[in-house]
């Protein structure tokens, strides 16, 4: 697995959950630049602060070092949370 790929899929483990980088990197005590650098892939991740984030992500780390290549439901989660806003978004619209 090369650092890109481990970094999309923390980003996208991350966007599916609604939060931030700012939030995570904070909950996960490191400062915004390492974590950025983690999911740009631009750096090696320790496997202590993999499990750290797996297990703050509540998902195993199996699911974080997946290759590309294989089914991903937070893809969808993360769409899906998409459409629901912008559906939000328009209810708010139309009820002025």
């Amino acid at each position: 697995m090369d650092l890109k790929t481990l970094g999309r899929n923390i980003r996208l483990t991350r966007q599916s959950l609604g939060l931030t980088q700012e939030i995570v990197a904070m909950d996960l005590g490191c400062s915004l630049n390492t974590y950025t650098k983690f999911e740009r892939g631009e750096t090696n991740i320790p496997f202590t602060r993999l499990a750290q984030i797996a297990k703050y992500f509540n998902v195993n780390v199996a699911e974080l070092v997946r290759e590309s290549g294989e089914p991903d439901i937070r893809n969808i989660a993360a769409e899906i949370l998409d459409i629901k806003r912008d559906i939000q978004a328009i209810k708010n619209i139309l009820e002025r």
